[in-house]
């Protein structure tokens, strides 16, 4: 499964909070809360997240960073068919890049 195999390559270096078609918006928004300040968080959107909910968390990412500051907070929009290691080599970027935040990524 894709989300575990993200979770593991960025355990120590990131939180991985995954948006799913089986997870509100609220629950996702709720987690991202939950995060330790120190931590970095990345959302990862899997290819089944409604257009709608797709596009709301993406809006919603910019005032999430500014929000929950310092945490570091960026996601990586996968689509259908984007290879697991391409989407793996994103969240460690994003991971990695200590100056961004309220950025997204889209993997193919």
């Amino acid at each position: 499964m894709l989300s575990n195999a993200v979770a593991t390559a960025l355990a120590g270096q990131a939180a991985v909070v995954v948006a799913d078609a089986t997870v509100a918006l609220t629950d996702v928004l709720a987690s991202l809360r939950t995060v330790s300040p120190d931590d970095a968080v990345i959302v990862l959107i899997l290819p089944d997240v409604s257009a709608i909910n797709r596009a709301m968390l993406l809006a919603a990412l910019g005032p999430l960073a500014i929000e929950l500051a310092p945490r570091r907070i960026a996601a990586i929009d996968v689509t259908t068919g984007a290879a697991s290691e391409r989407v793996i080599a994103a969240g460690q970027y994003l991971a990695s890049a200590c100056s961004i935040t309220g950025q997204s990524l889209r993997v193919t």
